[in-house]
């Protein structure tokens, strides 16, 4: 015998998905809500200049495989531009916050203060 309609096999009814919340969106934009793309994004809006790849390692205390990563992935969301330089003959990565990084680091402030009360 075939189950109801929305009840999966075990039997136990499924909750409909939440409502959208205001704005229509999911709030929290995802590529940015990761704990060290959090991070990595913070520290480029407080500096407000590009970073080397050494200096960010560093300060955020991560290891250069999972800074990689990360930055891989907000280069792809086009959320940062990365480039490589040289400095005194020595190679340089440069990370560099987008006007699209920026805006949506800004947006997603923004939804975070509506979501906690609070915040400044």
């Amino acid at each position: 015998m075939a189950d109801a309609p929305g009840k999966e096999a075990t039997g136990v009814r499924k909750e409909p998905p939440a409502a959208p919340p205001r704005g229509g969106g999911a709030p929290l934009d995802p590529l940015i809500h990761g704990r060290v793309r959090l991070l990595i994004l913070s520290r480029l809006v407080r500096l407000n200049a590009p970073a080397a790849f050494t200096a960010l390692r560093r300060t955020l205390g991560l290891t250069d495989g999972t800074l990689s990563v990360h930055l891989t992935r907000l280069e792809q969301g086009g959320m940062i531009s990365i480039s490589k330089e040289f400095v005194r003959k020595r190679p340089q990565t440069l990370v560099r916050l987008t006007p699209e990084g920026r805006r949506r680091f800004q947006q997603y402030v923004a939804e975070l203060r509506e979501i906690v009360p609070g915040l400044a």
